[in-house]
């Protein structure tokens, strides 16, 4: 603890793919013509993305064993789909997800939380689902489950921090690395 009584300063991290201009771009028009009107809160282009694995909260001290992990991760660049749109009742989230999980991004999942869980981090251990959400606070899904599918291309791995405010969640990049076969 720190003076007052305090919990020394910790930040909610996630490792994440970015988009880059174009991808976000795309993704953002997906977004707009996938939320139905009046069918929730759409998700802000400059925030999305697709988690790879949610750390929580992590203390400052621990920050540079979290950049430490993703300069670990090794796998060439690659190309998955998200295809379907999917419902979260209780989140109350629409999302994109992907039909089918490709080896390399499985990978790198993998390889984010061995890192994590040598260096005593936290991680989540349910199965991976790749998403990304179009928008929150959704009642129902309305139209078909499959979609015209959204190519997202995966070059790099970032570290984002979630800050929470008056008008929710705000993803902010910290650092990004580059997908390669070695480092």
């Amino acid at each position: 603890m720190t003076e007052a009584g305090c919990a020394p300063s910790a930040r909610r991290l996630f490792f994440a793919l970015w988009p880059d201009a174009t991808l976000r771009s795309n993704a953002a028009e997906r977004v707009a013509a996938l939320v139905p009107s009046g069918g929730g809160r759409p998700q802000r282009p400059d925030q999305l993305h697709v988690t790879l694995v949610f750390l929580g909260q992590v203390s400052e001290e621990r920050l540079d064993n979290v950049r430490a992990v993703a300069v670990e991760v090794t796998g060439n660049p690659f190309t998955f789909a998200l295809d379907r749109i999917e419902h979260w009742r209780k989140p109350g989230v629409l999302c994109l997800t992907a039909s089918n999980v490709p080896p390399p991004l499985t990978s790198v999942v993998e390889q984010l939380r061995a890192a994590l869980a040598y260096r005593g981090l936290p991680t989540e251990s349910r199965p991976y689902r790749p998403h990304l959400t179009l928008a929150r606070k959704v009642g129902r899904l309305e139209g078909p489950a499959e979609v015209e599918p959204l190519l997202w291309r995966a070059d790099s791995i970032t570290l984002v921090e979630s800050r929470t405010d008056r008008e929710g969640s705000r993803y902010e990049p910290l650092a990004s690395w580059p997908l390669e076969a070695e480092r």
